[in-house]
Parts: structure tokens; C-alpha cells; sequence
């Protein structure tokens, strides 16, 4: 078992998934600020998985192997 220091970002995989899904609303502004000011009749739940789903296995395998995790 190998501890972390309290607040580690650079060890610390699920902080590049946050990263990601940031990038990933800042890049689709127009289409995040109309599902959140409710003039587009769509759910705004709908756009919050499709930041999520911008994760794939493959980018949280590479933030593993940056964090220096064996995968």
C-alpha cells in the first residue's frame, strides 16, 4: 500500500478527468450556456454526460500512466 501526500493533483488521475471535462465545457460554451439559461428545450442533465462521457478508457489509462500507476 503506498499513501499519497494530502493533496497531490500530479498523482492524482481523477484530477486530469476534471481537467477533461472542463476543457470540454469551456470548448462547447454556446451549447452549455443555452441548456443552462433553459431557451433550448433540452436537458441540461444530457449535457452533463456528455461531459462526462468526453472520458474514454483511453485518456484515464494515459492519466494513470502520467500519475505513474502501472496499467
Amino acid at each position: 500500500l503506498e499513501y499519497l501526500p494530502p493533496y497531490s493533483p500530479d498523482l492524482n488521475p481523477i484530477e486530469e478527468a476534471f481537467s477533461c471535462i472542463k476543457a470540454w465545457i469551456r470548448s462547447n460554451r454556446d451549447y452549455v450556456l443555452g441548456e443552462l439559461s433553459g431557451d433550448v428545450d433540452t436537458d441540461p442533465y444530457g449535457m452533463i454526460w456528455e461531459a462526462v462521457y468526453n472520458v474514454t478508457p483511453e485518456k484515464a489509462q494515459g492519466w494513470f500512466r502520467h500519475s505513474g500507476y502501472i496499467v
